[in-house]
């Protein structure tokens, strides 16, 4: 008991200094899903420690969230077999939300490591679509968070099935193999959620690479390795003036402006991660060859759908992969050898890796996630390495503490498909479950009772 209490007078005394900017949350009966480093990290001791660490799913524990203010991170606090009651007493006149999570699973939020979430309305009409920029002279240096829509009905129609967070990235177009800069959101749907501006840079390879440089492979990874080469030097004007030549010489037409180097100088000092869309496992491999000389880069496979092919290498190498675990069947030449075994033969290898949804319609359509991940269980990976690498697996990636940011309450395991949130916390806020789809269910419902007229409903 004194331990205890000694440990929420210092939390008492962060709560007088911050209550009064946001409420906190108080979670209790809950099954909480976490990995075991953050477990033990944010367990309180009340002398009633868990006998076995290693689980990472927890019965009977108690979630308080301390919401930060001026600056401070959000804090959470795990009480295991504690009583609630106990909990609120030194809580005292403190202002937070309680929730009785009544036994079900409680999870951080969900976060989706690729998108272009809230950037398109209709991806067939141009002027609805901001995901790419074909006639600009400028990639590097444009930002997604500038092309996104906060309150798309998209973002809501993928809270609503736990998506908290997600990464959102324009795409390669034009002359470059340079896609722009991706930026990380969460789903609150207010219009200041853009969580990182500058998140990371992408860049294509690959097939579609060869559409952006001039017509090969060669000129496309000749394009990325002339731009971190630029980046890499130490005079500003040779820098910007070797980029534009070196881009120049590949194809007359393309331009980059005075800021674009500048960007690429934070990817070549590992600042932020350089995202390199690649399939082909020949391709992998000058990738991985592409670090050797660029020792600082923090590089990131996207797709990779032969992967498996030289899996050892990417680990060895400290490549991370973002794969779609449902690729099986060659959509292209360069992913004639995908198999559903992909996942499992990066996990054999000790590789870092992310599951997103890769079709064009998953993209946008991220709230598939969890049934991406759960096939991976399916086909061999265990559930919590799945679990990891749709939370906290790629959110540390960019540096993101999704369970101090974060919570969801669900009536199920996760990754079932059959289970669905039933409340949901982003930055200690309570979020809608109710989107345009939802919205469109109840009023053609047929078994709807109100006598109204359909547009009266």
């Amino acid at each position: 008991m004194i331990r205890i209490f000694n440990y929420f007078l210092i939390i008492l005394i962060f709560l007088i200094n911050h209550s009064a900017y946001a409420k906190d949350l108080l979670i209790t009966n809950a099954k909480l899903v976490i990995d075991e480093k953050t477990f033990k990290e944010n367990l309180v001791y009340t002398g009633k420690l868990p006998t076995d660490y290693t689980n990472n799913i927890h019965e009977n524990i108690t979630i308080y969230q301390s919401m930060g203010a001026g600056g401070n991170e959000p804090i959470t606090f795990f009480f295991k077999d504690t009583e609630a009651d106990e909990i609120r007493y030194f809580l005292g006149d403190t202002d937070y939300v309680i929730k009785n999570a009544e036994g079900n699973w409680v999870t951080s939020g969900i976060f989706a490591p690729f998108s272009h979430l809230g950037m398109a309305d209709i991806g067939g009409e141009d002027l609805t679509n901001d995901i790419s920029s074909p006639g600009s002279s400028t990639t590097i240096s444009e930002k997604a968070s500038d092309s996104f829509n906060p309150q798309s009905v998209f973002v809501a129609n993928n809270r609503r099935h736990g998506i908290t967070h997600a990464v959102i990235s324009p795409a390669a177009s034009g002359n470059s193999v340079f896609a722009g800069t991706g930026s990380i959101v969460n789903l609150t749907g207010n219009y200041n959620s853009v969580v990182k501006e500058r998140a990371f840079v992408l860049a294509q390879l690959g097939e579609k690479g060869t559409q952006y440089s001039g017509g090969s492979r060669s000129a496309s990874l000749l394009q990325l390795k002339e731009g971190l080469d630029t980046a890499n030097c130490n005079n500003d004007r040779t820098c910007r003036n070797s980029l534009e030549r070196a881009i120049n010489n590949i194809n007359k037409n393309s331009y980059i402006s005075n800021s674009e180097s500048e960007f690429l100088k934070r990817v070549i000092r590992g600042n932020i991660p350089l995202i390199i869309s690649v399939e082909r496992a020949i391709d992998i491999i000058r990738v991985i060859n592409l670090k050797k000389t660029f020792e600082r880069l923090d590089i990131i496979l996207l797709g990779a759908s032969e992967a498996w092919k030289v899996a050892e290498q990417i680990a060895e190498n400290n490549i991370k992969v973002m794969i779609d675990p449902h690729n099986n069947l060659p959509s292209s030449f360069e992913t004639v050898d995908s198999s559903l075994k992909n996942i499992i033969i990066l996990d054999e290898a000790g590789a870092d890796y992310a599951i997103a949804n890769l079709s064009a319609l998953g993209l946008q359509g991220i709230g598939t996630l969890t049934q991406h991940a759960g096939n991976a269980v399916a086909n061999g990976l265990d559930w919590d390495k799945a679990f990891a690498a749709i939370t906290s697996t790629p959110a540390s990636w960019f540096n993101l503490s999704l369970i101090n940011n974060s919570l969801v309450i669900w009536d199920g395991d996760p990754l079932n498909v059959t289970s669905t949130p039933t409340s949901m916390f982003i930055n200690g806020q309570e979020q809608s479950l109710e989107s345009r789809q939802t919205l469109l269910r109840d009023r053609y419902n047929p078994v709807n009772e109100t006598e109204k007229a359909y547009k009266y409903r």
